[in-house]
């Protein structure tokens, strides 16, 4: 199936996939998200997806309901496609482009509507869900934090609205290369670089703050996040003029 299929598409839909136990991706105001979850089986644990459709936030937010299925993670990318070929199919939603989100359709059909209409669209029933996944504590993962591999952390690097420069991304690429580490980007708008050896902690810290990153910023320069549809001088203080 080309790509290209999926052109026509009425505004935008967010797709998401929450690996992390704090979903700290927020699945719950995504069209679609797929939460990592625990399905008892007959040979042991099986590790798979939570399937939630229609959550959104802007005037009308929505959280993202259960659909009750199970999907194994080599599923996620068949689902995904019938549950946006629902939506595709049914023109109403493209009336008005303040009724073109997934999160409409939603609350017409409901959960149990949606997940019929997926289930005709892939030609089998979805495994029911025995257990929901619950989302841990939220974190922001800011700061340096242990990792599961021994002797290695990671540093979650505050942004302020997420703006960065070409010349500091290539400084932050050079950085992560020196000890094989990786960069992932965050909903919030910051990066984290992986995979730092506890050695060497200090010397990133040190050589982030000289790229102009220093992650004894208040709290605040991590938090806040720009819109992509308002200028950055939103988040200026404006300066008061004497009377």
């Amino acid at each position: 199936m080309s790509h290209d299929d999926y052109l026509d598409l009425p505004r935008k839909h967010k797709i998401s996939m929450a690996t992390c136990s704090d979903q700290c991706n927020a699945p719950e105001i995504n069209c679609i998200s797929f939460v990592g979850a625990r399905q008892p089986g007959p040979d042991g644990e099986r590790l798979g997806f939570q399937v939630r459709v229609g959550g959104g936030l802007s005037s009308t937010p929505r959280i993202a309901r259960d659909l009750g299925g199970f999907i194994e993670p080599q599923e996620a990318l068949g689902v995904a496609r019938a549950i946006l070929d629902v939506w595709r199919s049914d023109l109403k939603y493209r009336i008005s482009r303040a009724k073109a989100r997934l999160k409409f359709l939603v609350d017409d059909y409901g959960a149990e509507g949606v997940r019929k209409a997926v289930e005709e669209k892939l030609g089998r029933k979805l495994e029911d869900l025995v257990q929901a996944p619950t989302a841990g504590p939220r974190v922001d993962h800011l700061g340096v934090h242990p990792q599961k591999q021994p002797g290695l952390s990671y540093i979650g690097v505050p942004i302020f609205a997420g703006q960065i420069n070409a010349s500091q991304a290539i400084d932050i690429a050079a950085l992560a290369a020196s000890y094989g580490g990786d960069i992932r980007v965050t909903r919030q708008q910051n990066f984290i670089l992986t995979s730092v050896p506890e050695a060497r902690i200090a010397e990133v810290i040190g050589r982030l703050k000289e790229i102009g990153f220093d992650l004894d910023a208040h709290k605040l320069r991590g938090t806040g996040i720009a819109c992509t549809g308002q200028p950055l001088c939103n988040f200026a203080v404006a300066e008061t003029k004497p009377r």
